[in-house]
């Protein structure tokens, strides 16, 4: 039976790859009323379904070890179920229930950990259901505008009607997102939740929201410019959407390099990730839509690489925190370089892809002449070098301070197949930029705008320049070549330190188990910097706990309402509600 459910869970698992690939023709299902749940696969969906095709099966071994429980494997092939039906919808409804379908999913992965604890399982449901509530109360709206439920472009709204359904449709995919303050649920989730489960979360489920994003700009064709107008070169109604992204880039940039375990720096890291994406929709237009969408699908590959990397290690070793790693790039090559790749991806560096989704966004930011946002985002991506740098020396460099640190062994193959795969698909789209806007280009199109139809795979070009990933590829290679050979020649002259508790020139001499990791406290220097200071002292908890206060004080008056026959009071609205649908029906019409 355990083998049945798992060929079953992993045959889901790989049908977004199937429909990917094998998709002919509109699916409609009949409902009532004349209602139907249709679906199909848009330029914008078949993006996003490529994002889940690729990385639900990489996902997926891990699940496959023998400790992990039965369950887990199911309950992630029901997310993807989920995932891939709100991807496939053309009407609000199916994108409803999918969204449904993943949210309560996704909960009962991270619920059924015994990690997760009663303030983490709320916090979760909590963000998700008010994103869900927000949904819903946006699909209505459309529907007593229009009477249909179809995604499809709204023209002729008002300017009241296009905000309220603007903001509604927003904040839930921004939740979904984790942009600032309504990230509170991220972090502590990805902290608590299996390994294997915090992947899909941060690489797959978070796309979700994304593609949210980009979907409204089918559904409000006329909100960039018409509503509001241009500011400088861009769109005004984008304007504060990337102040949203970049603050979160910052803010969250800082909080990673402040902490001390690796699932919550990942967590933080993730947050500042989707902010540039955030950023770059905002901005709009086909350089920003295009950089998005490329950030998005090299956000994708560089979390599922480092958190499976990372799995690895918890699962080798039993530690977290980086006190207690170091030394293992002896023990765990394989992963140390799975987290090189990883770390040079994520932080914009040539010759790998970050470097051209990054490139993307910030042409396009020039292009709008938002100087100070393109700032903002140069301090925040640069700031992001100290984490990365972190994530590399920290568990790999330096003293081992654990004992499982010292006796660890590679991580088993549910584990390296992945990270072998995955760096394989980051070096190649980094010889092969164009790949990355061959693939945005169809989504450009099908928004109105203009590809940007590269002259090869081999080369990232914009009206404002470009490179050539094959060329740059191959400098860096031969770099790394020559100065690896000259390490391996120069071997036999270098000297070894006799002991790393020899800091006698330092003015000290500390015990043999006194740890010795400068990556342990790497960032704590940076508090004394106002600004950073100012960011690492607060936390929106603070916000959510006080509103919280507020809604239980308002609960109190309320129940002196009723305070000994509630039952009245639900005896009154269905009254009210049957007077209400009588004089409908007398009318002759509906409510």
């Amino acid at each position: 039976m355990r083998l049945f459910l798992r060929v079953l869970s992993l045959m889901v698992v790989v049908t977004p790859a199937v429909t990917w690939f094998a998709w002919d023709g509109a699916l409609v299902w009949p409902l009532f009323g004349g209602a139907t749940l249709s679906f199909d696969v848009t330029p914008l969906a078949s993006f996003f379904l490529l994002l889940l095709a690729m990385g639900a099966p990489l996902a997926a071994l891990p699940m496959l070890r023998k400790e992990e429980p039965d369950w887990q494997l199911a309950l992630f092939a029901l997310l993807v179920l989920g995932m891939q039906g709100l991807l496939l919808a053309q009407d609000l409804v199916g994108f409803f229930i999918g969204w449904e379908i993943m949210t309560w999913s996704s909960w009962l992965l991270i619920v059924r950990s015994p990690r997760t604890d009663a303030g983490t399982a709320a916090s979760y449901i909590l963000f998700n259901l008010s994103a869900a509530f927000l949904l819903l109360a946006g699909l209505l709206g459309v529907y007593s505008l229009t009477g249909s439920f179809a995604i499809q472009a709204l023209v002729d709204l008002t300017l009241a009607q296009g905000l309220v359904l603007v903001l509604l449709f927003g904040a839930a995919f921004l939740i979904k997102i984790g942009t600032l303050p309504l990230h509170l649920w991220i972090p502590r989730s990805y902290d608590q939740a299996p390994e294997p489960v915090t992947v899909v979360l941060s690489a797959l489920v978070s796309k979700m929201g994304v593609y949210g994003l980009l979907l409204m700009l089918i559904l409000f064709p006329e909100m960039p410019g018409r509503w509001f107008g241009d500011w400088l070169n861009g769109p005004l109604s984008g304007y504060g959407l990337a102040w949203i992204g970049v603050i979160t880039s910052i803010v969250a940039t800082f909080k990673a390099i402040a902490q001390d375990d690796m699932k919550r720096l990942l967590a933080y890291s993730s947050i500042g990730q989707l902010g540039y994406v955030t950023t770059a929709i905002g901005v709009g237009g086909a350089l920003g839509i295009s950089g998005a969408l490329y950030h998005a699908l090299v956000h994708t590959l560089v979390s599922l690489l480092l958190f499976i990397s990372f799995a690895g290690i918890i699962a080798q070793t039993g530690q977290r925190r980086f006190n207690d790693l170091g030394e293992l790039i002896y023990r765990m090559p394989i992963s140390f370089f799975g987290v090189l790749i990883g770390i040079i991806a994520l932080a914009g560096m040539p010759p790998l892809p970050g470097f051209a989704s990054k490139f993307l966004i910030f042409v396009a930011l020039i292009e709008a002449q938002w100087i100070l946002l393109f700032a903002a985002v140069i301090l925040s991506s640069a700031a992001a070098f100290l984490y990365c740098y972190k994530l590399i020396y920290a568990p790999f460099l330096g003293q081992a301070n654990s004992p499982e640190a010292r006796v660890a062994r590679e991580a088993p193959w549910p584990y390296l197949i992945p990270q072998i795969i995955l760096m394989g698909m980051l070096v190649g789209l980094g010889m092969f930029p164009g790949m990355g806007t061959a693939l945005a280009d169809p989504v450009l199109a099908a928004l109105g705008l203009a590809p940007l139809d590269g002259p090869s795979l081999g080369t990232l070009a914009t009206p404002y320049g470009g490179y050539d990933g094959v060329t740059l590829m191959l400098v860096f290679g031969i770099a790394f070549a020559l100065v690896t050979a000259l390490f391996y020649m120069l071997r036999g002259q270098l000297r070894r330190a006799g002991s790393r508790q020899d800091l006698s020139f330092a003015g000290e001499v500390p015990t043999p188990d006194q740890p010795l990791h400068y990556g342990a406290g790497m960032g704590r220097e940076l508090r004394r910097i106002p600004l950073i200071g100012w960011i690492l002292a607060r936390s929106s908890s603070g916000f959510f706990s006080g509103l919280a206060e507020r809604v239980e004080r308002l609960a109190e008056h309320s129940s002196r309402l009723y305070p000994s026959q509630p039952w009245r009071w639900v005896q009154s609205f269905v009254v009210v509600f049957a007077v209400l649908l009588t004089w409908g029906l007398v009318r002759g019409g509906g409510l």
